[in-house]
């Protein structure tokens, strides 16, 4: 087969359709939100959606209304400040579907890189609550409408966020409390 031939053969193969058109909550999902859908990708497997921030709500209503999406893993604020995207911060949604052993990963940038804050999903899915607050504390992404929002890592007076990139990690000296011995249990030799 000479050159030629082979660059007319890689020519002809057909491109692959993107998985926001072949993935059927997908496409429902880029309907119903419309421009709020941001895009999608498929990487090893794991379908992400991302939806801007103010479809948030409406996106994750449908996918646990609809789209039977019931179960929340977890909540995760990720610190992107390395990573070659036009934002700060992001809130990533690990869903999935018992009934379809189906897993979606849904994923809203925040809007404010000096204040990041995303709407609460506590209303739709109640086990985001503590997943939230934990965001919150580590990044200090604020989720509006959270009923609860507190600190729930660090220990009171703690200043700044630990998990953003940018937290100077030798600033803050360790502290260490030492505690008795409880009675019946053998002491450290001294």
């Amino acid at each position: 087969m000479s050159e030629e031939e082979r660059e007319q053969e890689e020519v002809e193969e057909p491109a692959e359709e993107p998985i926001e058109k072949k993935d059927p909550d997908l496409v429902l999902l880029q309907a119903k939100i419309g421009a709020g859908f941001l895009g999608a990708t498929d990487h090893r497997g794991q379908i992400s959606a991302q939806v801007a921030p103010d479809a948030l709500l409406d996106a994750a209503r449908f996918l646990r209304g609809e789209r039977g999406y019931k179960l929340l893993s977890f909540v995760c604020g990720v610190d992107c400040l390395e990573l070659p995207v036009s934002y700060r911060f992001k809130v990533t949604y690990s869903l999935l579907n018992p009934e379809k052993s189906r897993r979606l990963r849904l994923e809203a940038p925040c809007a404010d890189d000096l204040e990041p804050a995303m709407p609460s999903v506590c209303g739709i899915w109640p086990g985001a609550r503590l997943h939230e607050s934990e965001a919150y504390d580590l990044l200090g992404i604020t989720f509006e409408g959270h009923p609860d929002l507190e600190r729930i890592l660090t220990p009171e007076g703690f200043e700044g966020h630990p998990h953003r990139k940018d937290f100077d990690i030798s600033a803050e000296p360790v502290a260490f409390t030492f505690r008795d011995t409880p009675a019946g249990k053998p002491r450290a030799a001294e």
